[in-house]
């Protein structure tokens, strides 16, 4: 099987997110994708966040209704910090008779170089969700063609340019506004019965 593995904060868990998961099964023939709610991510150690339970809550809810998304707590077990090379040797340890694709974002693609142990990363199969378009002349296309040089499989795929963010939806929830089309209606209800981000 072709397995893809896509970590985040996922604070809260938006219709953006569920689009590139679904972006990635199409375009590189996924059969799973796992999620990965992080509970103490190395990039965001200082941030206030939502208690990890909560939002693998919020990430249960919101993929319920898909047979090919599955939610993993291996990153959101404890408290401690998980490094993507220690994710992805995880699961290509226990998951060895399958292949593996890590799903990241442009902008964490393009800062990949200061993740710990980025070589080793990328030597697995990544797959990236061009934010912008992915013609001949942008800086990420530039940029995956000079990794692949070293690593041919780092695959570039485009989306819809949705500028959905869970700070966007954190923000209107401070503000009472309706985030209603952004996230599902079950992880809505969530924020709203426990008074998320207020």
């Amino acid at each position: 099987m072709r397995i893809g593995l896509y970590g985040g904060t996922f604070d809260p868990i938006h219709l953006g997110h569920l689009i590139v998961v679904e972006a990635a099964i199409n375009e590189m023939n996924l059969d799973r994708v796992i999620i990965l709610p992080s509970s103490n991510p190395p990039h965001k150690k200082n941030k206030v966040k939502t208690k990890s339970d909560i939002r693998v809550e919020m990430v249960a809810e919101a993929i319920k209704d898909n047979p090919k998304i599955i939610l993993s707590t291996y990153e959101s077990s404890n408290d401690i910090v998980r490094y993507t090379h220690e994710t992805l040797e995880y699961f290509s340890k226990n998951m060895n008779n399958h292949d593996i694709f890590y799903i990241m974002g442009e902008d964490s693609f393009m800062t990949i170089h200061t993740w710990r142990n980025y070589k080793a990363i990328l030597g697995y199969n990544i797959i990236v969700v061009a934010r912008d378009g992915i013609g001949k002349d942008s800086p990420l296309v530039k940029y995956v063609e000079s990794i692949r040089e070293d690593n041919p499989n780092i695959f570039l795929i485009n989306i819809l340019n949705i500028n959905i963010s869970s700070t966007l939806i954190r923000s209107l929830t401070r503000e009472l506004k309706s985030i209603k089309y952004l996230v599902k209606d079950e992880v809505d209800y969530i924020i709203k019965h426990r008074n998320l981000y207020e």
